[in-house]
């Protein structure tokens, strides 16, 4: 039983993140249109950068909440290592296939572990 609740830790934290991540982007797209556009483009205007920050403000969230799904569903810090891995190399993925400021990509690698650890650490 033990070991389920650590694999089901794991499953729920992806699905929180990834979930909320496509929630939040929806949300920002139907407010902000042009910013489903903002990954096409080679250049960014000072709105396109206030649009990236906002993206990257949702996806910190999403990590929270998802680090919060991982310690409600009982797992241990190592779960929330492992979500951790797993999300940086999806962002990593989607940032080797994407137009990119490099800026943005390394802020939202460099901000997934903490802000998940930061969700384990809230009630």
């Amino acid at each position: 039983m033990m070991k389920l609740n650590k694999i089901l830790s794991v499953i729920a934290g992806i699905v929180t993140i990834g979930l909320l991540s496509s929630v939040f982007a929806k949300i920002q797209g139907a407010l902000f249109p042009a910013s489903l556009e903002l990954f096409d483009r080679m250049s960014w205007s000072f709105s396109d950068n206030i649009q990236l920050v906002l993206k990257l403000i949702c996806v910190y969230s999403s990590c929270i909440l998802g680090g919060m799904a991982i310690s409600f569903c009982g797992g241990a810090s190592r779960q929330h290592y492992i979500v951790s891995g797993a999300i940086m190399l999806v962002v990593g993925w989607l940032w080797l296939n994407t137009a990119h400021p490099v800026w943005f990509w390394a802020l939202l690698i460099a901000g997934i572990l903490p802000f998940i650890m930061i969700g384990n650490k809230l009630p």
